[in-house]
């Protein structure tokens, strides 16, 4: 495939795809946009969603069927996806999603890819970042997306991990020790909102209608309180001095956002990066997954604004 431009014809393309869980799926639009752009992409390094869309590509899923993938998402499929776990080491079961990322991928290791990979994790007893580039791809793609206390930790050869995003949430250094010498950075990470205050307010809510008889559940009652769950209705938490308290998933959600967003401030100053691209989803929170058709135009729109701001 040619380059955009003779600029990259020597030179050895490493694409990072960062954390964002929801807002990770502007990857598929930077993607989509960089083929637009005859952009060839020679190494590929991915933490936490980035880890799992940059397996899928790398593997060698189309843009097209990572589109229809993650648009065929809806409150329903991902209740199916995410069960309850007895609250140890985290609260959801990520079994179900293991089983649906095995039937996803094309290959099963590392070295079957048809793009070079690497995948960050985090030793969440050390803290040390872990790089993972050889063997079975579906273990360390668990690894680099377990989100730390919603899902249960990894136990890849002697270490337990989690998310890769609490060390390296734009994993560019780890994408130019792969031996690219031309990086391009996605951040799906916007700057932390203070929009949550407003939305941990109380609200006049409606309390939703008790279960129905079990022989009578339907499928949009169980739907709508999956939704009301996991966007935080205000039923589900006490009110305190006139405030009420978020959900624990939009806890869980909201601290790992600060610590990643500190993070990454910090390292995209440091980092050498030669096309950074950061879509704006500061409107999209890293729990809506049914907003990806919006995740991915961000990220398509971002890209063709990088690409014409960098080649001109």
């Amino acid at each position: 495939m040619e380059q955009t431009t003779p600029l990259l014809n020597d030179r050895i393309v490493g694409l990072a795809l960062g954390s964002g869980a929801a807002r990770g799926f502007a990857h598929i639009g930077v993607l989509d946009a960089l083929e637009s752009g005859n952009i060839r992409i020679d190494r590929i390094a991915g933490t936490s969603i980035g880890a799992l869309i940059g397996a899928l590509y790398a593997s060698g899923v189309t843009v097209a069927r990572l589109q229809r993938i993650v648009l065929d998402l809806n409150w329903l499929s991902l209740a199916r996806l995410i069960g309850p776990t007895f609250p140890t080491t985290g609260l959801l079961d990520s079994r179900k999603i293991a089983r649906f990322i095995d039937e996803l991928l094309p290959v099963k290791t590392f070295e079957e890819l048809r793009i070079p990979l690497a995948v960050t994790a985090t030793d969440v007893e050390t803290g040390d970042a872990i790089v993972i580039r050889n063997g079975l791809l579906l273990p360390a793609i668990q690894a680099a997306i377990a989100f730390p206390g919603l899902f249960q930790p990894i136990l890849f050869g002697q270490r337990f991990l989690v998310d890769g995003g609490l060390c390296a949430p734009v994993p560019t250094d780890v994408v130019r020790q792969m031996g690219a010498n031309f990086i391009i950075g996605v951040c799906a990470i916007p700057p932390v909102s203070k929009r949550y205050l407003e939305e941990s307010t109380p609200s006049t809510h409606t309390p939703p209608s008790p279960p129905p008889p079990a022989d009578r559940l339907t499928v949009a009652w169980i739907e709508r309180r999956f939704r009301e769950i996991w966007q935080n209705a205000p039923e589900a938490s006490p009110v305190e001095n006139g405030r009420r308290a978020p959900s624990i998933l939009r806890v869980f959600s909201q601290s790992v956002a600060i610590l990643e967003n500190q993070i990454n401030t910090l390292r995209l100053e440091k980092e050498s990066i030669d096309l950074l691209i950061r879509p704006d989803l500061a409107d999209i929170t890293m729990l809506e997954f049914h907003r990806a058709a919006e995740a991915i135009i961000a990220g398509r729109e971002a890209t063709h604004v990088a690409l014409r701001n960098f080649f001109g």
